[in-house]
């Protein structure tokens, strides 16, 4: 039987997360989702997730802070994807460190399908 793969989805859009939950439970993908950085920042050290989808953008923190916070305790081995309105939100220096970065609009479908892509499910 295959390990079941984990997600978490850090968006300060709650009802955009109860949306994108719906998708990823669809496709039979557990997804965690928090609303800040200090709770992601919590999930990310209790829990070992697959991949992490995160907003460029939120008021308690930024999508690259929160990346180079955890790359750097070196507990996160997966994937990284940033959701962007704008990639000059990061900095186009630091786009290559991300595995997928994705431009809103956001589609559901097409980030499930990222998602799943990126596993090789």
């Amino acid at each position: 039987m295959a390990e079941t793969k984990r997600v978490l989805y850090i968006d300060d859009e709650a009802d955009l997360l109860e949306l994108a939950a719906s998708f990823f439970e669809e496709e039979n993908l557990p997804i965690d989702t928090c609303t800040d950085f200090d709770t992601a920042l919590k999930l990310i050290r209790e829990n070992n997730y697959d991949v992490i989808i995160t907003d460029a953008k939120m008021p308690s923190g930024s999508g690259y802070d929160l990346y180079k916070i955890v790359k750097a305790e070196n507990k996160f081995k997966g994937k990284f994807i940033l959701v962007t309105g704008n990639i000059q939100t990061i900095g186009e220096e630091n786009k290559h460190h991300f595995d997928l970065v994705i431009y809103k609009p956001l589609r559901f479908e097409e980030l499930v399908t990222s998602v799943k892509k990126i596993l090789v499910l």
